[in-house]
């Protein structure tokens, strides 16, 4: 079979925040590059980058995690809130820093240091509902689950609310359990004999259920409580 072209169909629009200017020009070329990617909005701080965000309601944003005013991690939540999927990427692999943005509701996180294609590939896997961890995010994650040391921060993710667990499907536990062991919707999909519109409605109905943001909190949800 052969695979879908990025090429076609509407451009995946996307709002680029970073304080550091030769970073943002650096990110908003390497976007621009991708015919199947453009660039709606940039910002240097937080606080703007929310502005922008509800003006222009582009469908991911990609931000820096330290920015003045507020940073990446505070307005993920705000992000989210206009429809928006977040990546947040960063210069430093701070395990605590990882843990925050995964816990506020980004649906994935990089390093600066990551292969440009890297970066364009991540931008197209949040575009679809998928996650995105980079090496460094993975290890502080695990890390963090199993209570392992670390300069990780004092506080653990706290991926779902505390009390009874949700009753659950049978098609959403099977969604849940190969959401947290790294699963794309595309891979679910197959795995399930479903189509990737019927594995995003159950996980849809899933984090309805946890209230949560990301697919990303319901896998550290799933791994404290299920794994």
């Amino acid at each position: 079979m052969t695979p879908p072209d990025p090429t076609q169909g509407t451009p995946i629009r996307v709002l680029v925040a970073d304080d550091h200017p030769a970073m943002l020009s650096g990110l908003v070329a390497l976007l621009e590059s991708a015919p199947d990617i453009t660039v709606v909005a940039q910002a240097a701080d937080g606080e703007a980058a929310v502005a922008a965000a509800r003006r222009h309601l582009p469908d991911v944003v990609l931000t820096d995690v330290r920015m003045p005013g507020a940073t990446g991690i505070e307005i993920t939540p705000r992000l989210r809130e206009t429809g928006a999927n977040v990546l947040v990427i960063s210069g430093f692999d701070l395990d605590a820093s990882v843990l925050g943005a995964l816990s506020a509701g980004a649906d994935g996180y990089l390093v600066k240091s990551e292969d440009p294609q890297r970066i364009l590939a991540a931008v197209r896997d949040v575009h679809r509902g998928d996650a995105v961890l980079s090496a460094a995010a993975t290890r502080a994650v695990v890390a963090a689950l199993r209570g392992g040391p670390g300069d990780r921060g004092p506080e653990r993710p706290d991926p779902g609310p505390v009390g009874p667990a949700p009753r659950f499907t049978a098609r959403e536990e099977d969604v849940l359990a190969l959401v947290a062991r790294g699963r794309t919707n595309q891979q679910i999909a197959s795995e399930l004999f479903v189509e990737v519109s019927t594995v995003k409605s159950h996980l849809s109905h899933a984090l309805v259920k946890l209230g949560l943001d990301s697919r990303v909190q319901a896998a550290l949800w799933w791994q404290q409580h299920r794994g």
